[in-house]
């Protein structure tokens, strides 16, 4: 266990006697004492401890501060700590042969913490020493307290900021483009994609760039309970309203309050439970199971589903006017095999961020690694990439993650999707893998590809390859 560090305090007296007595005073208490006799070396001690001011460990913990110093006034001293950002957190403590209410009134109003009138009994002086630095632990607490919040709340934004939201491809600029509009409204939001496709990640990045971003956002899988035990999960219960309800239960809308419900798999509640969701989408009141109090609640709430609802309405499955009710601002999150130029981005992210979790230095993928990628269907969606990467960076021996890396399931389907193609597919993909290797300089192309630049034109415009 690591020392606890003694309190450094600067007394700051032009007297020599007084000085001296003081210092050894604070050094039989265990203080580490510094001192000083003039303004001037007051400043260079302030300078110091300025230049600490990132670090943990603070150079002045406490100042005695003596009001008459030769031709120096004490109290500009104490004005000047006072009012750098730095340095006013530092308890002073004024020392004073005044004894009048008035230049007590007067040594507090210029910022200092306390005082003390000359000549002082020795344990009143502890005494104050004492609570000022009892006084400056609890502030560092509590400021250590704040930074920690401060940036965890920094980490929740950023984790939900669109940034996270990896991709270039023209409907998810769009979904991005709608977060924006919503985020500040409370519109109930329907989120429908495949599972994988970060259908929850959608709904934090709506929450954390509303108004709401420092209530709770709280997520509700629907898919995970039995029709009795979601009931319980979402609204509450009283104790005894069932057997093993020994005592109430806050459910999750009552959590949520004055934030964010995130409710997954929306289209897996039972047509019971639909009823009560309908009257808290309508209402915004709901009571606890086994209870009779109505509680009154404001929450946003945003749902998910990976099923077809329009489909599940048909077959009655699903209340049309729940839907109705959920489909206020719908978004629709395409799977990954039809935002496959987002891939190679997605997979650069992926890798970046697990090398780091990791400690693994790889920097790319090999070129057929990134053809598999290109080439597999991703039924798991965002979510099997991911996986797939992890899998590949912890197996991973060199710099880059070979096609040896990669999950065997992965491997073999590529090779069972691989059919046998034409001449001129392979005279178009050596052209175009040509061209951007040397940056569409067509007279370097030519030259590798050992043909005129005019039959390279030529070539070009028959296969359709122009420059994006």
């Amino acid at each position: 266990m690591e020392e606890k560090r003694a309190k450094r305090i600067l007394v700051v007296d032009d007297e020599k006697d007084t000085l001296e007595m003081i210092i050894t005073l604070l050094q039989l208490e265990g203080y580490q004492v510094l001192s000083a006799s003039s303004g001037t070396e007051v400043m260079r001690f302030l300078e110091t401890e300025r230049q600490k001011s990132q670090d943990a460990d603070p150079a002045i913990d406490l100042i005695l501060l003596d009001v008459m110093l030769g031709d120096e006034d004490g109290r500009n001293i104490c004005r000047l700590i006072k009012e750098d950002d730095v340095t006013k957190f530092i308890p002073v403590i004024i020392l004073t042969v005044r004894s009048s209410l008035q230049d007590k009134i007067n040594g507090l109003n210029i910022g200092a913490d306390d005082y003390l009138t000359k000549p002082f009994i020795n344990e009143e002086l502890l005494a104050k020493v004492r609570v000022m630095l009892r006084i400056k632990d609890l502030h560092d607490e509590l400021k250590k307290e704040r930074n920690k919040n401060i940036l965890l709340t920094q980490v929740l934004e950023k984790r939900y900021s669109f940034g996270n939201i990896i991709g270039k491809n023209e409907r998810m600029q769009e979904i991005y483009e709608l977060i924006s509009d919503i985020s500040n409204t409370d519109s109930t939001v329907l989120i429908m994609g495949e599972s994988g496709t970060g259908k929850e990640l959608i709904a934090r990045a709506i929450h954390f760039n509303s108004s709401r971003k420092n209530k709770a956002f709280i997520v509700a899988n629907c898919s995970a309970y039995s029709q009795n035990l979601l009931e319980s999960e979402l609204f509450g219960h009283e104790k005894g309203a069932f057997t093993g309800a020994i005592r109430r239960k806050t459910g999750r809308f009552e959590l949520a309050h004055g934030g964010t419900i995130f409710l997954d798999e929306i289209g897996e509640v039972s047509p019971p439970t639909q009823i009560l969701l309908l009257r808290v989408l309508q209402d915004h009141r709901f009571e606890r199971v086994g209870g009779e109090e109505t509680l009154e609640i404001d929450v946003r709430v945003i749902a998910a589903t990976n099923k077809n609802l329009m489909e599940e309405m048909k077959k009655g499955t699903f209340r049309e006017d729940l839907f109705y009710r959920l489909n206020v601002i719908p978004i629709f999150v395409p799977p990954l095999r039809e935002r496959k130029d987002d891939i190679s981005f997605l997979a650069s992210h992926f890798l970046k961020k697990l090398c780091q979790e990791k400690g693994k230095e790889i920097v790319d993928f090999s070129s057929e690694v990134m053809d598999i990628f290109l080439t597999h269907n991703w039924p798991g969606n965002v979510r099997e990439l991911e996986n797939v990467i992890e899998h590949a960076v912890i197996i991973a021996k060199k710099d880059e993650i070979q096609t040896k890396d990669l999950p065997a399931y992965l491997i073999q389907r590529f090779l069972q999707a691989e059919e046998p193609v034409s001449l001129q597919d392979v005279e178009k993909n050596l052209i175009l893998k040509t061209l951007k290797e040397l940056n569409w300089n067509k007279h370097q192309v030519a030259q590798k590809l050992k043909i005129t630049r005019s039959t390279l034109y030529g070539k070009m415009k028959r296969f359709g390859i122009f420059k994006e």
